[in-house]
């Protein structure tokens, strides 16, 4: 005889899952208090989205905005989390995890025997991936199977604000807060699997196990969203689209994972309705999702300033040396889309680092030709 259903505590647990969404929802509000609504910082932003706009890096005009933000009294480092707003926008799912920023110097305290547990992991996923060569090889045979082709456009903030200022200014938290929701739901998305498929009587063991598989997911996850960092392009010239790598592999996981947390969670809400409490598996799924994001940025930040740079410095050369790409902009003057090849990537990147970037003003973005090329297109270092 089937358990009669809990519709009460099934209620109960459904407006106590709902809580975070009703909370993102006025602290998205609060975060454009919290950025600046007024004057001066909406002209600065709006400056700023003019080059964006224009499909220009802003790293040219970074000592005109300087001027800009000076004479409108707006400090350094608002400034730069004016910018990592608008670089990196935060979503619903950014404020239905946006408390786990708040505490997380106390809370990464609790979270420390996981993130010590997960670095050799971290490091093995690292050493598979980026020294022997999975990652560039795959790209390579998803080049050949797919009839795609890998080339390299400069994103907007290229160098601009993630080497600026202070390692543990806001701003920067909100650039490694972006990839958060990833690992986050990422975790939920382990804890539920093995709830699931292994139905243990032991909680801590399952807790053991989902651990286990979240850190190597989160491990790989790390790893390629920071070699991903590297302004690579998939060309797909079937369907006459451009898709950032990084983007595509969050176009992957979203549907994943989000319709296999809602399957999940509803299935799991139903069998604790009919026997056993709904109430209690309805806060711990809360307690999971904020413990996973604590670790998520634990591992984010704490990757991305130890072995960041020099994983994405090794993945460049990897791509550089294998893919030969090319370097392309892709940019709208007065309403005009064009979309050219400059060089190789190679000699962009050496250009990037070695060479001085010339600064601009405003009035020198207006005045750009509509091509620089002027007709002549660069040899194509494949052929």
């Amino acid at each position: 005889m089937a358990a009669e259903l809990d519709v009460s505590g099934l209620l109960w647990a459904t407006a106590i899952l709902s809580i975070p969404i009703v909370m993102a929802l006025p602290m998205r509000l609060a975060w454009s208090f919290f950025i600046g609504i007024g004057h001066e910082e909406s002209q600065y932003r709006n400056s700023v989205r003019q080059i964006i706009d224009a499909g220009r890096q802003v790293s040219p005009f970074r000592t005109t905005l300087n001027d800009l933000a000076r004479g409108l009294k707006i400090k350094p480092s608002k400034q730069r989390l004016i910018e990592a707003d608008l670089f990196h926008p935060l979503t619903l799912s950014h404020f239905i995890l946006l408390p786990t920023l708040i505490i997380f110097p106390l809370a990464v305290i609790m979270a420390l025997p996981i993130i010590v547990l997960g670095l050799p992991i971290l490091i093995l996923i690292e050493y598979l991936l980026i020294k022997k060569k999975l990652l560039i090889n795959t790209l390579k045979q998803m080049e050949k199977i797919l009839h795609w082709q890998v080339i390299h456009i400069p994103k907007p903030h290229r160098d601009s604000i993630e080497e600026s200022g202070k390692v543990n200014e806001f701003s920067n938290h909100v650039i490694h807060f972006n990839y958060v929701p990833q690992g986050a739901f990422l975790g939920l998305f382990a804890w539920l699997i093995v709830h699931w498929i292994f139905k243990l009587e032991s909680t801590p063991s399952e807790f053991i196990i989902a651990s286990g598989l979240y850190i190597i997911m989160l491990g790989i996850l790390g790893v390629l969203n920071t070699a991903f960092e590297s302004d690579l392009v998939f060309v797909d010239p079937a369907k006459g689209r451009l898709v950032p790598v990084d983007q595509w592999l969050e176009s992957i996981l979203k549907p994943v994972v989000g319709i296999g947390l809602l399957f999940l969670i509803a299935r799991n809400l139903l069998d604790q309705a009919r026997d056993g409490n709904p109430v209690v598996f309805a806060a711990t799924i809360l307690l999971l999702l904020y413990g996973a994001a604590i670790v998520g940025i634990a591992y984010r930040w704490g990757y991305s300033v130890w072995r960041g740079q020099k994983v994405k410095d090794e993945f460049e050369h990897q791509i550089v040396k294998n893919l030969e790409p090319l370097s392309y902009d892709l940019t709208r003057t007065r309403g005009r889309i064009e979309f050219i090849a400059q060089m190789s990537m190679d000699e962009r990147l050496t250009q990037i680092s070695e060479t001085p970037t010339k600064q601009l003003t405003f009035a020198d973005l207006q005045a750009l030709p509509k091509s620089q090329n002027d007709g002549i297109i660069p040899k194509n270092p494949i052929k």
